[in-house]
């Protein structure tokens, strides 16, 4: 099991894997590195240098001893840490006196380029030159976007979607959406407004879940410290994976690994300590069907099979109950502009009845109608 934490760069581009991700190449990379993709979504340092350095080779492994490579990285490094003593005294800066290189080892001259770029315009920290390189290599293949204000800011996707980022989030995602899935990196909190693209899923990784959708609305609360972690479903239907799931799903196309599927008015928490699932009601949920008004819940004798069909219908719950129980009950009520846990406890007061909520459904058991 490779620990990429502890890689240098020169680990990472004699990494088949690595080189594999960068190259997009098949078969799919190994579960090591996608879990560590999935952890450090913005790669750190070490991986960004090398990400550079073989994105600028463009056929693969370059054909350049391993020491000589290591040479180059760290001439990189010391670039950087000897900035004081790069000028002359009529403050030009001076060549560096690196080893020649020649064929495809030329493009790490770019790399280094760009370091000694930098040097000679900011006169930078190693750590700032590290930094740069970091935040340009992803200005051009992933955006990252950090909420450090007090108030929700609203990010839009590339491909329209929108994101309502909370204080103390942070989301990152590819500057274009060009593959077979739109993906999003989240920690902390946001409500996604999902454009529909039945050809294109979209997929959200947070902690050890994912979230996969089509087009929808949805809220995802994930801080790094919480107990919990929690899945509220606005509008559509989502489906929420541990990670090794979605991996098993991703890499093997196994249908039979389908997730916890929750629709409009649900929602699912993930208890970090036991990592279960519970499906639930949201707290206040919301009439989602377009068509029903809170005047339409006005009733004289109306059965109740109609009432709770109603209700359904609004709010998109299902309701479990016996038609047995049911079939000769009226009622007569006026439940509108009632929140819908209190519409049903009205219901149950009239007609000597009980309700749990149980798995995202609301479970009747009518005693009597009279």
């Amino acid at each position: 099991m490779n620990n990429y934490n502890e890689f240098k760069a020169i680990d990472f581009v004699n990494d088949q894997a690595f080189r594999a991700w960068i190259f997009n190449k098949k078969p799919p990379i190994s579960h090591d590195l996608y879990i560590w993709l999935e952890q450090n979504p913005m790669l750190n340092r070490e991986a960004q240098i090398a990400k550079l350095y073989l994105q600028h080779i463009q056929q693969g492994l370059p054909t350049i001893a391993e020491t000589d490579l290591e040479e180059k990285i760290d001439a990189f490094r010391k670039a950087a840490e000897n900035r004081q003593n790069s000028t002359e005294e009529g403050g030009e800066v001076k060549k560096f006196n690196w080893i020649k290189i020649s064929g495809v080892a030329a493009s790490i001259v770019l790399v280094l380029g760009l370091a000694f770029f930098y040097l000679n315009r900011n006169n930078p920290s190693s750590d700032e030159l590290l930094s740069v390189l970091s935040n340009a290599t992803a200005t051009g293949d992933n955006i990252q976007r950090t909420n450090n204000t007090h108030s929700t800011i609203e990010i839009v996707l590339p491909d329209s979607s929108k994101v309502l980022l909370e204080p103390n989030s942070s989301v990152a995602y590819s500057k274009t959406f060009d593959g077979d899935i739109r993906e999003v990196n989240l920690t902390g909190q946001a409500f996604f407004d999902v454009v529909r693209n039945p050809d294109k899923p979209f997929i959200v990784h947070f902690n050890e879940l994912v979230v996969k959708v089509l087009g929808t609305s949805f809220t995802i609360k994930a801080f790094k410290n919480d107990a919990k972690m929690q899945v509220l479903v606005k509008t559509g239907k989502v489906s929420v994976f541990a990670k090794g799931d979605w991996y098993k799903v991703k890499t093997t196309s196994n249908s039979a690994i389908g997730g916890v599927i929750i629709t409009a008015n649900q929602q699912v928490e993930y208890q970090k300590e036991t990592a279960q699932f519970q499906k639930t009601i949201v707290e206040n949920p919301n009439i989602i069907d377009v068509l029903t008004q809170e005047d339409d819940f006005v009733f004289e004798d109306t059965p109740l099979s109609a009432v709770l069909k109603k209700i359904e219908q609004a709010y998109g719950i299902n309701i479990v109950v016996d038609q047995h129980q049911i079939a000769n009950c009226t009622i007569t009520a006026e439940l509108s502009n009632e929140p819908l846990l209190e519409k049903l406890n009205i219901i149950c007061k009239l007609i000597h009845a009980k309700f749990e909520m149980i798995d995202g459904q609301v479970i009747m058991n009518v005693k009597s109608c009279n």
